[in-house]
């Protein structure tokens, strides 16, 4: 009997494992471990080959990961049916890279299964759960960044080394960075810097090139190592900042962005804070005819989490009435019996050709499989919402909702899988 109830029988199995550097030095994330698990998990099938991605971390570009490479080239060479990992994360935490990789292996019918973990991507409801699962695969994956980096500037902050690693004019001793022999020369970059306020002209001066220049004046280790002092530090920050270009960014994450539609003109509404409150709007009003619409962000989610079950039970009705519907065989005759009349000349050939477009588009819409959204798998989803960061909840809303659009007090929801 074959692992997967979705196939007939899976013969070819690719096995990928990777590990990032810092995952083995803090988890034991073994290279080795994963093998002999998906080296036991396939005895039945017949093994392609192994591909090991070491030192990778799953947030990279699939492009930057050499084995992950060769894999998808077997797969579009028709060598492989199944590619097997241990988990989730071992594949992909970057939900875009992701989807990269998903589409090479649909369009060569490459399905893929995480051994440890339950997931699937052929039902509506089982691609949700990958989606969001990837969502929050990302969202810890950054939080773990941070922490990381947080570290990192709590040790410069106390003079300690981070790396072995270090510029012109520093050295490490006992674990601090302390000036070297050749400091002289990082404070004459800094006081050249000073004098002729130029990148471009400093590097010359000294050797470099601008964008050397620019590493080395931004180097924090020279502050910290008292190699460059406080009053020398500052003055060359700010010239640095009053001669760059400011690009003012916002990490604020809006839940809804390009999912609401203004229900006068159709345009996309736009989002504005007020007073720590988000809103979207319709920006046609202020060129246009149309009479404008606001909503806020809390009243859309609210209505979304109180309304989102009655929206996938309409759609699973309207799935099962197709079913009941649609006589797929009584096409088929139609659109032959057609062909008969056109070949017998009782009807014209411009006739023909529209009159069997027409029922060639029915039978394909008869023919795309619509599976039922799994009610169940979706509750259990929603348990666990208030625990999800704003990324995950809005990862999870632009996957499952196609569109929004505000009706008086009520919103129109139309589900992507429709």
């Amino acid at each position: 009997m074959c692992k997967f109830w979705f196939f007939d029988c899976i013969m070819r199995v690719a096995l990928y494992s990777r590990v990032s550097t810092s995952e083995q030095a803090e988890h034991g994330l073994s290279i080795d471990a994963q093998i002999a698990a998906l080296d036991e998990w396939a005895k039945e099938y017949t093994i392609v080959d192994h591909y090991t991605d070491l030192g990778v971390s799953a947030r990279s570009p699939a492009s930057k990961r050499p084995e992950l490479q060769r894999m998808l080239r077997d797969c579009e060479a028709g060598k492989i049916d199944l590619i097997a990992f241990t988990k989730l994360d071992r594949f992909f935490r970057n939900i875009k890279e992701y989807y990269k990789v998903e589409d090479v292996l649909e369009r060569n019918g490459v399905a893929w299964r995480a051994i440890h973990e339950d997931y699937e991507t052929v039902t509506a409801s089982g691609r949700l759960k990958v989606n969001l699962m990837l969502s929050i695969a990302q969202d810890e994956a950054d939080r773990t960044s941070e922490r990381v980096k947080a570290v990192f500037q709590r040790k410069r902050e106390k003079g300690l080394a981070t790396t072995g690693s270090v510029p012109i004019g520093v050295k490490i001793v006992d674990g601090h960075y302390v000036p070297s022999e050749d400091a002289e020369t990082a404070q004459h970059i800094f006081a050249t810097y000073i004098a002729t306020r130029s990148l471009p002209e400093t590097g010359r001066r000294c050797g470099y090139s601008a964008n050397g220049i620019r590493y080395l004046l931004h180097n924090k280790v020279y502050l910290t190592s008292g190699t460059i002092d406080r009053a020398t530090w500052d003055t060359v920050q700010n010239i640095l900042e009053t001669r760059s270009e400011r690009h003012v960014r916002s990490d604020r994450v809006y839940l809804f962005t390009g999912l609401l539609f203004c229900p006068h003109c159709g345009t996309r509404m736009s989002t504005y804070r007020v007073t720590g409150y988000t809103y979207y709007r319709c920006q046609r009003h202020y060129y246009s005819d149309c009479p404008g619409q606001q909503c806020s962000e809390k009243n859309v989610e609210k209505y979304l989490l109180d309304h989102l079950m009655d929206c996938v039970e309409e759609y699973n009705v309207s799935v099962r009435r197709k079913e009941k519907k649609v006589d797929l065989a009584a096409l088929k005759r139609k659109q032959n019996k057609l062909t008969d009349l056109y070949m017998d000349d009782l009807i014209d050939r411009s006739k023909y050709e529209i009159e069997y477009k027409s029922i060639q588009a029915q039978i394909e819409e008869a023919e795309v499989t619509r599976k039922q959204i799994d009610k169940h798998e979706v509750y259990s989803l929603m348990d666990s919402y208030n625990e999800w960061s704003p990324a995950a909840r809005k990862t999870f809303w632009s996957y499952i909702v196609k569109s929004i659009t505000p009706k008086g007090k009520e919103f129109q929801i139309v589900l992507n899988y429709t």
